[in-house]
């Protein structure tokens, strides 16, 4: 249904050719839930051999990529080759995307594995990594996941050991210096939201934070809906890029950020589909709300969670690596009924 909506949207769009191209990255939203349709039933413990099989891959990746950093850093002495789009650079791979994968991948191994030697070995990469992503919005939320699932899940003795862990670790990270760190008091301290809301015209070396910026393109998106009355149908799937650029170039914004788009789920498909796409959204991640009060399933919990505040911040199924992510776990997470967890 979500696809026929794009598909309709042709008929309102001004940029056909445009149009046309959205909707090709959009066929993963038929496909993949087909193939899942036609496959047999996958039980829990095939599902989990599964992730099992990712988060070690996902281990090797990270130990890989860690240790080309370390290598350029021994020979240009340069430290922020270790963190966040500098350290998965070398596979032209997105931070925020790998930390959703990385985020979700450790909480699987956190409440469904026994806590074997080398479970624990794929913890630790899986948090050191996550850290080295510096994804501030996933590493907030999966602290909280941690924090909820492990109260909920673990018996006293063994919930004191990891909240002190986790305790222990968030400390480290908000007294040490590091570019985490960083990166939080640059968005407290930097951050001038009435000013981002209220100026009319910006200086091309604006200090922009993501904060900042992700505010002002959810204020040009109200303007632009309201001087072109598009609340109920939205400009066509993939057919806002044209205005924002004609709004950021309004306010003086560098031309470097007109490859930006809203980077934000909900208001990219309230654009570009109208209040129509933003509900077919919202019940997307509603049907995973529901799917975890039928179960109690925390992987379920999890992704819901994760997909909430990542839709935020990043226009996360309109790229096609978050599409596809996206959509293999929805479907791995809703088509059966998981067992108890074992600890």
């Amino acid at each position: 249904m979500f696809f026929a909506l794009m598909a309709v949207s042709l008929l309102w769009t001004d940029n056909m050719d445009n149009s046309l191209r959205g909707l090709e990255r959009q066929l993963a939203l038929v496909l993949i839930p087909l193939a899942f349709g036609l496959m047999p039933e996958i039980d829990t413990r095939t599902r989990n051999r599964i992730f099992y099989a990712f988060a070690v891959a996902l281990s090797i990746l990270a130990i890989f990529l860690i240790g080309l950093a370390a290598i350029h850093f021994f020979q240009f002495r340069v430290f922020s080759r270790f963190f966040y789009h500098a350290l998965v650079s070398p596979m032209d791979l997105n931070a925020i995307y790998v930390s959703v994968f990385v985020s979700f991948s450790g909480l699987f191994l956190l409440f469904t594995q026994r806590k074997s030697l080398f479970t624990i070995g794929l913890l630790i990469v899986h948090a050191v990594f996550l850290v080295l992503l510096s994804s501030k919005i996933v590493i907030v939320i999966t602290a909280l996941i941690a924090l909820f699932g492990v109260i909920r899940s673990y018996n006293r003795k063994k919930r004191w050991i990891l909240l002190s862990v986790l305790v222990a670790g968030i400390a480290l990270l908000m007294t040490t210096s590091n570019p985490v760190r960083e990166r939080f008091e640059r968005e407290i301290n930097v951050s001038n939201v009435k000013e981002v809301m209220e100026c009319e015209r910006f200086n091309k070396v604006y200090d922009w934070t993501g904060t900042t910026l992700r505010l002002f393109q959810a204020r040009i998106f109200k303007e632009m809906m309201d001087e072109d009355g598009a609340y109920l149908s939205g400009y066509g799937i993939n057919n806002s890029k044209a205005k924002i650029i004609e709004k950021q170039k309004h306010y003086n914004l560098w031309q470097g950020y007109y490859d930006y788009n809203f980077h934000n789920q909900y208001i990219q498909t309230f654009a570009e589909l109208g209040v129509f796409g933003l509900l077919f959204v919202l019940a997307l991640l509603g049907a995973l709300l529901v799917k975890y009060f039928q179960t109690r399933d925390i992987l379920v919990l999890s992704f819901f969670l994760l997909a909430i505040v990542i839709f935020i911040t990043e226009t996360y199924i309109w790229r096609q690596r978050g599409l596809y992510h996206f959509l293999i776990l929805y479907c791995l997470l809703l088509s059966h009924t998981p067992k108890k967890s074992i600890h």
